[in-house]
């Protein structure tokens, strides 16, 4: 698809393997990545990984449910290496309960990492995009936002993100800056067993669950000039598992 070579890649979220699926991917096409985590080992992990591909890449510590540390790490990174072509935002928090079990603590720690902290990158990166004229920002949320029993807080905030993907690609379209969503379903790691994996397939109507990597390639065709005329959509990576819901749209 190409499109990313010698571009600045920022992925922010990289605990999960999608998080270092899309950062190889990128590395792969050449792009320079910038990994944001707030874990310190899996950064350095991560940007270890990439380097070993000849590839130029950096690693930033971050507290996404602190703006002001967002703001600081984004000055630090056009600082060293200029202006931000790319944004992926992966986070999540997909863990639900009954409504009456939604607690202040729980609601707001479900707002932090599926909202907020997308914002935040946002806020702090697509300004510079539209100043360049130029930018591709990939956010990553999940077939929660569908709904289902015990996970109101969690598809309100994840609905939340697509919301913000629409506005924000409509406040920029005219700036040469496409905004999209990645919406994930069933996604394999490491974590998953077997047992796990062939009941979540069951669910599917491809019959099988899908991989980081179908993430990554995604998120890499909505980064690509493959996608130049695309903004503003959602692109569900779920093996068809969407249809089942007629909020799918």
């Amino acid at each position: 698809m190409g499109g990313i070579k010698d571009k600045v890649a920022v992925v922010s979220g990289v605990t999960d393997e999608i998080g270092e699926a899309i950062s190889l991917r990128f590395a792969d096409e050449g792009a320079k990545v910038v990994v944001c985590d707030i874990d310190q080992q899996r950064v350095d992990n991560i940007v270890e990984k990439i380097k070993g591909k000849n590839q130029q890449a950096m690693g930033f510590v971050v507290n996404f449910s602190n703006p002001e540390n967002v703001k600081k790490t984004i000055d630090e990174i056009t600082d060293k290496l200029g202006a931000i072509d790319v944004l992926v935002n992966n986070l999540d928090e997909s863990q639900g309960w009954e409504i009456a079990d939604v607690t202040d603590e729980r609601w707001e720690k479900s707002l932090a990492a599926n909202m907020n902290a997308v914002f935040y990158f946002c806020r702090e990166i697509v300004p510079g995009m539209q100043k360049n004229q130029y930018g591709r920002v990939i956010n990553i949320s999940g077939i929660d936002y569908l709904g289902g029993p015990g996970k109101s807080n969690c598809s309100a905030t994840k609905a939340a993100v697509f919301g913000l993907t629409r506005s924000l690609a409509l406040e920029s379209a005219k700036d040469n800056v496409t905004i999209n969503c990645v919406i994930k379903g069933d996604i394999a790691g490491s974590d998953i067993s077997d047992e796990q994996s062939e009941k979540m397939a069951a669910r599917i109507p491809v019959k099988k669950v899908g991989k980081p990597e179908d993430v990554a390639m995604a998120v890499n065709f909505f980064a690509s000039e493959s996608a130049k005329y695309v903004t503003g959509q959602m692109l569900f990576v779920c093996g068809g598992k969407s249809l089942y819901s007629s909020m799918s749209v």
